[in-house]
């Protein structure tokens, strides 16, 4: 197959133009990466990138976009294309993580969309889950919640309906899921199981997290359970990129 070299780099990439934008998007991330191009620093025109590395403008601008969307640049009307602060971050440790207090800490305004909320039988990996016997009844939800107009979480929960009774009765808009499941157990949120995994998006979940489908995501899986050990909610949630979990570790002595 026909290659060409990237001007002013030393590798090869595929004529393809899909690899060609690709290879470009990891030549940028790897010049933020090695603190190249630090915060807030100016990144090349559309026009310097394209006399650079001899690409076409479309491809060059997928290359940037890919870069927007991970978080990791940020494009300003009028005046370029900069390195982008830290994203938002969410503190793991011991205690469940709750995405509404999360952002209300680090002082982010959010909105919360109910995109679906219904009643339905537990499927056969949520009651094990949940410890229940297949076809109990359980809320799925999947919320989607937005930072100045943007999305940058979807949440999607099954929670335990003999537990609590009456909560897919709630206003999720308003309230938030663990305040809801302590107020209708009657016990407080004790601890939870956590996964985390680096996925790609696929179409559904880049939709609705308003990002490219092929994007790099966090998924984390908890397992929270009350603090009589009972499970009350098995939960995926999806982060969009430009987002971290943070916590402290300790070396035993």
């Amino acid at each position: 197959m026909a290659t060409r070299r990237l001007a002013g780099e030393p590798h090869e990439v595929p004529e393809a133009a899909e690899a060609l934008f690709l290879q470009l998007a990891d030549i940028l991330r790897e010049k933020i990466y090695s603190k190249e191009w630090c915060i807030g620093t100016k990144i090349p025109s559309e026009h310097g990138l394209m006399k650079k590395y001899d690409l076409s403008r479309g491809t060059v601008r997928r290359a940037i976009s890919t870069l927007v969307d991970e978080g990791r640049l940020v494009q300003l009307h009028g005046k370029g294309t900069f390195v982008a602060e830290p994203g938002i971050s969410h503190a793991a440790g011991v205690r469940p993580i709750s995405f509404a207090e999360s952002l209300r800490m680090q002082g982010k305004p959010f909105v919360t969309h109910v995109i679906d909320k219904r009643v339905v039988a537990a499927p056969a990996d949520v009651a094990i889950e949940l410890m229940l016997q297949p076809g109990d009844g359980v809320m799925f939800m999947r919320r989607v919640r937005s930072v100045e107009g943007e999305p940058v979480i979807c949440q999607e929960s099954w929670t335990n309906l003999r537990e609590c009774p009456g909560i897919d009765t709630v206003d999720f808009t308003e309230v938030p899921l663990f305040d809801a499941v302590q107020k209708y157990s009657k016990r407080k949120i004790q601890y939870s199981n956590m996964r985390y995994q680096a996925l790609v998006a696929g179409r559904e979940h880049g939709e609705l997290l308003g990002c490219d489908e092929s994007a790099a995501v966090l998924l984390l899986e908890q397992n929270i359970r009350l603090e009589d050990d009972t499970p009350i909610e098995w939960s995926n949630t999806w982060l969009k990129p430009g987002q971290s979990i943070v916590g402290t570790a300790y070396q035993s002595s």
